[in-house]
C-alpha cells in the first residue's frame, strides 16, 4: 500500500507540472521552466503571533513574527486564515510560503508613513522610494500561495484623476 501511495504521490506531481507545458511551446526566445518551490514542513498561523482578522488591527508585527519564527526553522507556511488582515509592509526572508485561506484578505494599510523610505532602483538609477507593500531582496525559494485575495489599496498609492476614468458606457468622465 505505502509504494501504492508514493507512485501516486510522483504520479500527480509529474503530472501537474505538465500542465503548464503549453506556456513554452514556440515562444521566440529561451525561456527555463518555472520549478515548483518545495518548503520545509512547518507552519506558522498568524493568529498565533496576535494577528487579528477584523481589518482594523494592524497585523505587521504578527506577519513578521511568523516569518521570522518559520525563518529560525528553516523556512515553511504562513497561514492566513479567513478574515480581513490589514497590515503595512510583509517582509519576506528565505523558504517562505505565505498562504491564503479561502476567505482571507491581505489589506495593505494606505497609512504610507507605514512603508519605510528604502535606496531602490528605479529606471536603472539609485534612488529613494517607499517599501513595496510586499518587499525581499535577494531571496530564494518563495511563494504566494492559497485561495486568498491581496489588496494593495491602490487609491492610496496613485489616485486616478477622475477625468481619465472611462464610465461603463464608453463615454469619458470629462465635462
Amino acid at each position: 500500500m505505502k509504494i501504492f501511495i508514493i507512485i501516486a504521490f510522483f504520479a500527480q506531481a509529474c503530472s501537474h507540472s505538465e500542465q503548464y507545458d503549453y506556456l513554452y511551446e514556440n515562444l521566440p526566445f529561451e525561456m527555463p521552466r518555472v520549478e515548483v518551490p518545495v518548503f520545509p514542513d512547518h507552519t506558522e498561523n498568524i493568529v498565533c503571533h496576535g494577528g487579528t482578522p477584523d481589518g482594523v488591527t494592524l497585523n505587521t508585527d504578527a506577519f513578521a513574527k511568523a516569518i521570522n519564527a518559520l525563518t529560525k526553522k528553516g523556512g515553511g507556511t504562513v497561514i492566513v486564515p479567513k478574515g480581513l488582515w490589514l497590515t503595512g509592509p510583509i517582509v519576506f526572508q528565505n523558504n517562505i510560503n505565505l498562504y491564503l485561506e479561502e476567505g482571507a484578505v491581505i489589506l495593505f494599510s494606505p497609512e504610507l508613513n507605514l512603508y519605510p523610505v528604502i535606496e531602490t532602483s528605479f529606471e536603472g538609477r539609485i534612488s529613494r522610494r517607499c517599501q513595496s507593500p510586499i518587499f525581499g531582496k535577494g531571496l530564494t525559494n518563495i511563494a504566494i500561495t492559497g485561495k486568498g485575495v491581496i489588496d494593495g489599496w491602490g487609491d492610496a498609492w496613485r489616485p486616478v484623476k477622475k477625468y481619465k476614468m472611462t464610465m461603463p458606457n464608453g463615454k469619458n468622465c470629462s465635462p
